[in-house]
């Protein structure tokens, strides 16, 4: 059966799935107890699953990380959650001494398959509730990073997440989860690779645009306009999953296109968005007609209110960049 969701609503459905199928798995965090989580996808999983298998914690990232490796070194699959991505900078050690080392510490006999999810993205509460941190493992061998837009992805990569026997960071945005609308079949209990992952939303020849979550949304509300107002044809990519990238995609749509713009939401120095534009740069270079472009945010931290919009892309700033590669 079709059901019209918000992403928060499948990333519901998808942990009540995923806890119905495997008892092994549990979900770790603050306030997803009776309140549900402060995002609202952990409703019903308490009074459905029980407190053994939703376990609220106090507000102590380093600690409820370490109690999370314990129970996936124990053989569960736990699902770990930041109220704010964040956060992540307070489980950090957790996250990159523990997990992301696990297989290589043991001569590769043990890994530790446990999801950490960070809420990320604008909300008007500043500089240390809103950054945009999906990056910040990218340097970390041994991580999966994972960071789905639509309501049917987000669905459909949590649940990829937690079934993979690595330690993955699942990213989403709040804006999008508790904007964007899509039917789902909640009849479809296929789950994905994190493999190969690359969905190419709009096909083209003139430009290659590679574009997640708030800025993917920002690629689609003008590229029409840009179509119109030049006559060229734009190739749409989201990445779904930054690592592993599935580079393959992205390689072929450049050899056609000859131009790419990375739009994403995070500062440009040291993101995701650098690595593609270097695995291109390294790779297509014979192909392309312009040099790489990416849009990001700004070398800022987000600040409060409304004027945040200034440190974060807009969606003419996106325009803006594929009219200058167009030209």
């Amino acid at each position: 059966m079709k059901k019209n969701f918000m992403g928060v609503q499948a990333l519901n459905l998808a942990l009540h799935e995923l806890m119905a199928a495997d008892p092994k798995i549990v979900c770790v965090g603050e306030d997803i107890g009776t309140m549900g989580g402060c995002w609202t996808y952990f409703g019903g999983l308490k009074d459905k699953f029980g407190t053994k298998r939703v376990i609220q914690t106090p507000i102590a990232e380093q600690g409820y990380t370490a109690f999370g490796n314990g129970l996936a070194y124990g053989g569960y699959r736990p699902i770990v959650e930041y109220m704010f991505a964040d956060f992540a900078t307070l489980a950090a050690d957790g996250i990159v001494n523990t997990a992301a080392k696990a297989r290589y510490n043991s001569y590769g006999t043990l890994s530790l398959p446990i999801t950490f999810i960070f809420p990320q993205g604008a909300g008007q509460a500043g500089c240390q509730h809103c950054e945009v941190v999906d990056g910040w493992f990218a340097n970390i061998p041994g991580l999966k990073l994972v960071a789905p837009t639509t309501p049917s992805d987000l669905r459909y990569y949590l649940k990829a997440a937690v079934m993979d026997d690595d330690p993955v960071c699942f990213y989403f945005s709040r804006p999008c989860a508790m904007s964007i609308k899509e039917d789902i079949d909640d009849e479809d209990q296929s789950i994905p690779t994190l493999t190969n992952a690359a969905n190419i939303i709009r096909e083209g020849k003139d430009l290659t645009v590679v574009a997640w979550q708030s800025c993917l949304l920002h690629t689609l509300a003008v590229v029409d306009e840009v179509e119109k107002e030049t006559g060229a044809s734009i190739e749409i990519i989201d990445p779904r999953v930054l690592m592993p990238l599935d580079t393959d995609k992205i390689f072929a749509s450049v050899k056609k296109t000859g131009k790419i713009l990375i739009a994403h939401e995070s500062v440009s120095r040291g993101s995701i968005a650098q690595n593609i534009s270097a695995v291109v740069a390294e790779n297509c270079l014979a192909d392309l007609k312009a040099p790489v472009k990416r849009v990001g945010a700004p070398n800022s931290f987000i600040p409060f209110g409304g004027v945040e919009q200034y440190a974060l892309p807009q969606p003419e700033d996106i325009k803006a960049a594929m009219l200058e590669l167009l030209k």
